[in-house]
């Protein structure tokens, strides 16, 4: 296997950060049954606000922030992709949900190649669209069929927000000869926890919204929400050190079908026969661009100074 030990390390730490998510969407979505998806969403950024202050206050971690332009992009497009997602897993299956929040990576790319001057290589031109397609397979629908429902737009919304947040990641993440020290992992997460927060705490409490009170099982539930998306963003962050963002967002599309297997399983919901030619694409897509060499980065430094 060529090219950087650290990118294929961090590419296997992206399959893991890829498993953790589609646990917290079918936790999520099992949740949102009974509660609003902000307010999983609320307690999801709390969960992680409070792992931070409690590490920062016990001298567990440094939190020096530098990039304060990338950090609030971070936290902003973030929390308001994590609201969109989880209010959208409240109102159509998990696995559509899940497909339309995972075509970010072609906002990604775009993002990247606009603001980081990220060129996609070629192989990315045909892993990306293999890898949609497989997704497309799995949850059995094709664009002629998406109607514009609330929870379609919110899930299409909740991509384009993600294709922000990730690119924030990336550029905050970065080292750059002669540029500003690069943003600590928990730094990133520090932002997106406390940006996210204050972004959906709004939306559950008056006069925009109410607090529906959980009972026990769903405080659990949301519990399990909040650790597993801590662990899997810490483990995104850290990884998009070393990765490129067109890469990760492909890597990435290994959380909708590991979502809407677990939705197969644990939920109930059909497993079509489209399910497993998918999966085997997008997998396929994936490993195409895990055990490739690195792909080349064009520097725009005026980027470094946000």
């Amino acid at each position: 296997m060529s090219g950087d030990p650290r990118a294929r390390a961090a590419s296997w730490s992206l399959v893991a950060s890829s498993s953790l998510f589609a646990l917290m969407a079918v936790l999520t979505k099992v949740v949102t049954r009974g509660i609003p998806g902000a307010e999983a969403a609320v307690v999801r950024f709390a969960t992680g606000a409070v792992v931070v202050a409690g590490l920062w206050v016990g001298k567990h971690i440094d939190l020096r922030p530098r990039r304060w332009g990338w950090l609030f992009a971070r936290g902003f497009f973030g929390g308001t992709a994590v609201l969109a997602y989880f209010s959208a897993m409240q109102r159509i299956p998990v696995g559509e949900a899940t497909l339309l929040n995972y075509t970010q990576p072609v906002f990604t790319m775009l993002g990247a190649w606009l603001m980081l001057g990220e060129r996609p290589p070629r192989r990315a031109l045909v892993a990306l669209p293999l890898t949609l397609f497989g997704v497309s397979l799995i949850v059995g629908i094709r664009v002629s069929e998406l109607h514009a429902s609330a929870g379609e737009l919110m899930g299409l919304g909740s991509a384009v927000l993600s294709g922000g947040a990730v690119t924030a990641v990336r550029a905050s993440r970065r080292q750059v000869p002669g540029g500003p020290a690069a943003e600590s992992a928990w730094s990133v997460f520090a932002s997106f926890t406390f940006v996210g927060l204050a972004v959906t705490l709004p939306t559950v409490v008056p006069p925009l919204g109410h607090w529906v009170a959980p009972t026990a099982r769903q405080w659990a539930l949301l519990l399990g929400i909040g650790l597993t998306s801590t662990v899997a963003q810490l483990l995104l962050t850290e990884a998009l050190q070393h990765l490129q963002v067109d890469r990760a967002g492909i890597i990435s599309q290994l959380t909708a079908a590991f979502a809407i297997g677990g939705g197969a399983i644990f939920l109930g919901e059909r497993l079509s026969p489209g399910f497993v030619a998918g999966a085997l694409i997008t997998l396929a897509g994936v490993a195409f661009v895990t055990l490739r060499g690195p792909t080349r980065l064009l520097e725009k430094r005026r980027v470094e100074r946000l």
